[in-house]
């Protein structure tokens, strides 16, 4: 049995930024930024510990409406891209689709495809995808751009996540694949990394990050805001082949650094 839905407000000047930590590093039941700057959330269990985020967090009733609401995939499939669909195992796929089909369970971690920060970061990956022989996702989450790397026959294929929870998530998604607890640095070098953070979350795992990318196949940096790009971008000393913005959240593609 699934842990009971609890809601809960965060306010203060960076209660967006906690909400971007949330997506990423849990499975949020629903969201709800407010006129007033604060943010609902709701998820099933406790909140986890925010980091250094200036927000104070108070727990709210639920109220029988909010499990009709608060749902973020509505039990339908998404379609990421004309050939790319996310879809819960519990939903058809849509008739007549010819594509790459990911079917991703809503776990305890995130990364089920409806939030617009994975879909810029598959929807970047699809496009630069060159079939590399191995593939590192670091920040997984539920493991959902690993599994596309599956999806497209990559065999070698690496994870890593900070949460515990994500970590089983995705070792329950990609059983084939080599998921560790950490960060950037406890993968072994692939030649493409994929990496869909918060951008303070970009910042301080960037060196570890290229140290991982052996830079014979793209590197895909996701999670951005729109004025959070120019930084990164600013430390990469390069510019993208490519980025992609859905909603609030941008994701970039850096071109392979040599030759296979």
């Amino acid at each position: 049995m699934s842990d009971p839905l609890r809601a809960f407000e965060l306010a203060g000047p960076a209660a967006a930024a906690a909400l971007d930590w949330l997506h990423v590093h849990c499975d949020l039941a629903g969201a709800l930024e407010r006129d007033d700057g604060a943010v609902q959330v709701w998820l099933h269990g406790a909140l986890p510990a925010l980091p250094a985020i200036a927000v104070t967090v108070r727990e709210l009733p639920v109220h029988a409406a909010d499990f009709e609401v608060t749902g973020l995939e509505h039990d339908r499939p998404i379609l990421v891209a004309a050939d790319l669909l996310v879809r819960p195992p519990w939903v058809e796929r849509p008739a007549g689709f010819r594509g790459v089909e990911l079917v991703v369970p809503r776990g305890n971690a995130f990364g089920s495809g409806e939030h617009a920060s994975t879909q810029a970061a598959l929807r970047c990956l699809h496009r630069a995808w060159d079939a590399p022989a191995s593939f590192a996702d670091v920040g997984t989450g539920s493991g959902i751009l690993a599994l596309y790397a599956a999806a497209r026959g990559c065999s070698q294929l690496q994870a890593c996540d900070i949460e515990a929870a994500a970590v089983v998530a995705a070792q329950a998604l990609l059983p084939q694949a080599t998921v560790r607890r950490g960060g950037a640095e406890v993968l072994s070098p692939a030649d493409c990394v994929v990496a869909n953070l918060t951008a303070a979350e970009l910042h301080a795992a960037l060196p570890a990050v290229l140290a991982c990318w052996r830079g014979r196949s793209p590197l895909v940096l996701g999670g951005m805001r729109a004025h959070e790009v120019a930084g990164v971008l600013e430390r990469l000393g390069t510019p993208p082949v490519d980025r992609e913005t859905i909603g609030a959240f941008t994701a970039i593609v850096m071109a392979p650094r040599t030759s296979r």
